[in-house]
């Protein structure tokens, strides 16, 4: 049997786009990863990573220190789109994400999805950073915030990532500021390659520590209503609780249209339960 590998066929097709997709994201691929993952024999796996590196010539070089092919910070995908959500499943999900991600226009007239703003974020961007996140390597990048007005240079050391449910954001020790702070991907307009390991940082409390949020059902809200509320959320009493991040939590409340800064009496499902 030829162990010669035809892009043509399917299933070579897909091995390759599985080298394609290893190298973009994570950074560097080996034959064991083709091995184990299609159950190949050696002597194919290094057929299919010789016949990847010739269908895109640029895209990595072979680390004999590590024995490792590792992707150049100018690779391009020729075989797949990169999905940033395909990342996280892949390699931070078990292959899982829950989440309520933007559903592009569907065409079957029986079902219809409402089309939020798609929040934007530089593919090249989120790959370096999803690299520097997975192989512990901090980058510098230039960041928009909304807070401050600015648009400063940051150096990111990237310990965690979060999705709010509309966004991503990237949990991250700042070199320029010396404290833990959420970046949105999005607001990141230029990248610096991943190069520098992270050193020693301090713990971050707020991503460790998990909270139970207790939420009460607006009092405001006629019997009627809160019996509406209680089948929508399957709850037996008065109150859901949510366990949660602290450092997630505001994000929660926001999403859930709870102002917990000033409590205002706003139309809602749930109140904070005070504490």
């Amino acid at each position: 049997m030829s162990l010669l590998t035809n892009e043509e066929n399917w299933a070579a097709r897909e091995r390759l786009r599985r080298v394609e997709f290893l190298l973009w994201w994570r950074g560097w691929v080996g034959r064991q990863d083709l091995m184990e993952f299609f159950g190949i024999s050696p002597a194919q796996a290094s057929g299919d990573l010789q016949r990847y590196a010739g269908l895109n010539p640029g895209a990595m070089i072979y680390q004999t220190s590590r024995k490792r092919y590792e992707s150049t910070e100018g690779m391009t995908c020729i075989l797949h789109e990169p999905s940033f959500e395909e990342a996280v499943r892949m390699f931070l999900g078990n292959g899982q994400f829950s989440g309520s991600m933007p559903q592009r226009e569907v065409s079957d007239s029986r079902l219809s999805t409402i089309q939020l703003p798609l929040r934007r974020m530089d593919i090249g961007i989120a790959r370096r950073v999803f690299i520097a996140l997975l192989e512990r390597r901090c980058l510098q990048v230039r960041y928009h915030s909304l807070s401050s007005g600015s648009n400063r240079v940051r150096e990111l050391s990237p310990t965690g990532l979060a999705w709010d449910g509309t966004r991503w954001h990237v949990r991250a020790w700042c070199g320029t500021r010396k404290d833990w702070r959420d970046f949105v991907l999005g607001r990141m307009s230029k990248a610096t390659w991943p190069v520098k390991s992270i050193e020693d940082l301090p713990e971050d409390q707020d991503w460790d520590t998990f909270e139970s949020v207790t939420l009460r059902i607006n009092p405001a809200i006629n019997d009627a209503g809160r019996e509406a509320i209680r089948m929508d959320y399957d709850l037996a009493g008065e109150t859901l609780v949510v366990r949660v991040r602290r450092s997630m939590k505001g994000y929660l409340l926001a999403s859930l249209f709870i102002d917990h800064r000033s409590h205002r009496d706003l139309p809602k499902h749930f109140v904070l339960e005070s504490t």
